[in-house]
């Protein structure tokens, strides 16, 4: 149970302010049981325990019922138990629900962020810009998150995965198998019992783990939480509410205390949170006639990728209770009108899309709604495009959705009731990333980057972004996006303050020392025509300072101005910000620099690719960069420069510098191990190859090349990598990064 306590660390330091899954007003009330089938027999209700992975023991136990044609009539469940139940009840098999556990399904349950996919273009700047940053809201002061995960990923398996349950007039007594789920209300500290209302968000709210999932808020103003607090076997609800005359319960036996549960204090916290839960399952217990016991001691509550294992154990626990459990099977004329009664309580698929409603965020953003899911409009709804469709509110990270179907007047006809919500913490947003880049080169880059970005400022879909990095080099720099029209036309003034030490070297030799200092200020106007694609024009204006610190070489002293204008085009079809696993990334640039200090009119072209494909669980890829005046001659500090990890990795930091630089990257990444569901996608085993070229006026091109491997993690905490390269005229370095990918 893991991760229970690591929900409990999570909740002591993040305050529950932060954003919440709303659930809007009280649905009806459930109706009476239905009669059971066939006539003459005991009422069978089965609870069935929560435990995060562990819960997947359930399936087998089910299984092995249906195989022996004991009836199940009524459901509980709590956490875990809640979904595997809720999925049972809605009329899916045995079968279903192992297809289910044994995909990748879960995986995508366990988010830390909205997708890089499926983020808006200016956040996945920010992700490739920073991806180990740490955000902090700043709407009522700074706060975290009040969860580790979001719930995007979660929302969506559950309503792709109970498409005939999302609407408002569900009475879970007359589903396939009357069904009730528990959750623990913060505000009141007892247990909620869900009846009725739209399912998966019942669900939602029984397996919000606290300090894990975002808790729900329901519309009374009270925050819903795992209901395995306070009741993590509920045999009361189904003895009391569903009126179950047999109780059964599944018992998932943890593993006794040992050596490592006292070694560390995770592991003490972790078997002392256990001891509220087991108590009150302990109580729970003694209301069954049946008790289930499945080992799952060898397993942890963190093993999906173990589903089939856990599967197996539920089953084999259930043949352990033959004895007790035969006594209510059915023979096979009662089986077959028990699953006709079944059957005939199936919810229908829902109708097509006659209404919409949108509530809960500005009427701009409930416009956007609406604008987006009119295409659905004759459709039958269906959770997959809906969700596709309410994607786009929620990649600027203002807004999480969540939707539901109500019905309308025909019975063929039925209507989508979306609700917006707010991350209640922000904006506006802090971003605080650390960065390194080391090597052996007598150079050291570390900077803490921060970013503040205030999202519908001045209006729906504008923002303010400022930045600051501080360290190895001061860039202070802020823009304002100004949104001009609904379909991405944009306007954005731009400045910001550079003062950088640069360093000059020969033969590997550090020679001088110089300081570059620029403030520079432009406007930017164009179309984002999605989060793919952006098409803009550039003027920006700039005066730059170029001095001497120590050592010769480098030109004169330099002060004056510098103008240029440039067309950019943007194309990001990456899956991934730091390390994309497949995909194209295109960013082209081409203009002049004109009435620049000491330097000649000259075309400017800037241009860099990327491509990854991905072979199983491994990553190959090729990129490139053209920067060029095509051998005007500009002042040196408008040169270009080439040199440090990632960009030829066995030379100095900017060991090169010229009016044109070329620079092309082949790699093959090896993943060595996956990292626990939801924290990223592994550890890598690297090896790559660089050539770069760099031109100037007073010397002859000049050719590098060279070779690198290392390991490479990518986390929540950025990409850090620590490696090595050899190149040609005796270039050798060791290096370490964190942060981007330089």
């Amino acid at each position: 149970m893991h991760w229970k306590i690591a929900a409990l660390i999570v909740a002591l330091l993040v305050p529950l302010s932060a954003g919440a899954q709303s659930i809007p007003a009280a649905p009806p009330a459930a109706s009476a049981l239905p009669a059971v089938a066939p006539a003459g027999r005991p009422a069978v209700g089965i609870a069935l325990e929560g435990g995060g992975a562990l819960g997947l023991a359930h399936v087998g136990v089910l299984q092995w019922l249906e195989e022996h044609r004991i009836p199940i009539d009524r459901i509980s469940g709590t956490s875990m138990g809640a979904l595997v139940g809720a999925l049972y009840a809605s009329g899916q098999s045995p079968a279903q629900l192992r297809a289910l556990a044994v995909s990748d399904a879960f995986t995508q349950v366990f988010t830390l962020q909205t997708a890089y996919a499926d983020s808006s273009y200016r956040r996945r700047q920010d992700m490739r810009d920073l991806p180990q940053a740490l955000d902090i809201g700043l709407r009522h002061g700074p706060a975290l998150r009040n969860a580790l995960l979001n719930d995007i990923g979660v929302n969506q398996f559950l309503t792709t995965n109970m498409p005939a349950d999302n609407r408002r007039e569900l009475d879970y007594n007359q589903m396939p198998i009357p069904f009730r789920c528990v959750a623990t209300d913060l505000n009141t500290l007892e247990p909620v019992t869900f009846s009725s209302g739209p399912l998966p968000q019942a669900v939602r709210a029984s397996i919000s783990i606290p300090g894990v999932f975002p808790p729900v808020e329901a519309a009374n103003g009270h925050f819903l939480v795992d209901g395995g607090i306070l009741d993590n076997l509920p045999t009361d609800v189904l003895k009391n509410e569903l009126r179950a005359d047999v109780v059964i319960a599944v018992r998932l036996e943890d593993s006794p205390l040992n050596g490592v549960d006292t070694s560390s204090i995770v592991g003490v916290l972790n078997r002392a949170f256990s001891a509220g839960i087991a108590r009150n399952v302990e109580q729970a217990q003694r209301l069954a006639d049946v008790v289930v016991h499945v080992p799952v001691g060898s397993f942890s509550s963190g093993d999906y990728a173990k589903a089939a294992g856990l599967i197996d154990a539920g089953y084999k626990a259930a043949e352990g209770s033959r004895a007790t459990l035969l006594p209510f099977a059915l023979d096979e004329p009662g089986w077959q009108a028990y699953l006709a009664a079944r059957q005939s309580r199936r919810s229908p698929r829902p109708g097509n899309l006659q209404q919409l409603r949108v509530e809960g965020g500005e009427a701009a953003a409930n416009r956007q709604v609406a604008r987006d899911l009119k295409p659905l409009v004759g459709q039958p709804i269906a959770p997959v495009p809906t969700r596709q469709a309410l994607k786009p509110i929620e990649a600027s990270g203002v807004y999480e959705a969540s939707w539901e179907n109500y019905a309308v007047l025909s019975p063929t006809d039925n209507g989508i009731l979306v609700h917006l919500r707010k991350h209640s913490t922000g904006p506006p947003f802090l971003l605080i990333a650390p960065e390194l880049a080391d090597s052996t080169s007598n150079i050291n880059r570390g900077e803490i980057n921060f970013r503040l970005v205030d999202q519908d400022l001045g209006g729906y879909g504008s923002e303010l972004r400022a930045t600051a990095r501080v360290g190895y080099m001061t860039d202070l720099s802020a823009e304002y996006y100004r949104l001009l029209t609904a379909n991405g036309y944009f306007i954005q003034p731009k400045t910001g303050i550079l003062r950088e030490p640069v360093y000059l070297w020969v033969n590997q030799k550090r020679v001088a020392e110089r300081l570059q200092q620029d403030l520079d200020a432009g406007i930017e106007a164009g179309r984002t025509f999605s989060q793919h694609v952006q098409i803009s024009t550039e003027w920006r204006a700039q005066d730059t300072h170029w001095s001497l610190t120590t050592g010769v070489g480098g030109g004169p002293y330099l002060s004056g101005t510098a103008q240029s204008g440039l067309l950019h085009i943007n194309i990001d079809e990456a899956t991934g910000g730091a390390v994309s696993p497949s995909g194209f990334r295109l960013a082209a640039a081409a203009g002049a620099l004109y009435h620049a200090e000491g330097s000649a009119n000259a075309p400017l072209v800037k241009l860099s690719f990327s491509a990854t494909r991905p072979w199983q669980g491994n990553i190959a890829g090729v990129s490139g960069e053209v920067n060029s005046y095509l051998r005007a001659n500009v002042a040196e500090p408008f040169r270009f420069a080439l040199g440090g990890p990632a960009r030829l990795s066995a030379s100095s930091f900017d060991e090169y510098r010229g009016t044109d630089t070329y620079l092309a990257r082949a790699g093959y990444m090896h993943r060595i191990a996956a990292l626990p569901t939801g924290l990223g996608q592994g550890i890598y085993w690297i090896l790559g190859y660089e050539a770069g070229e760099i031109w100037s006026p007073e010397s002859r091109a000049m050719l590098r090349q060279d070779g690198t491997t290392g390991l490479l993690a990518n986390t929540p905490l950025g990409v850090v990598t620590i490696g090595g390269a050899v190149g040609d005229a005796g270039h050798r370095k060791v290096f370490i990064t964190l942060g981007r990918l330089f």
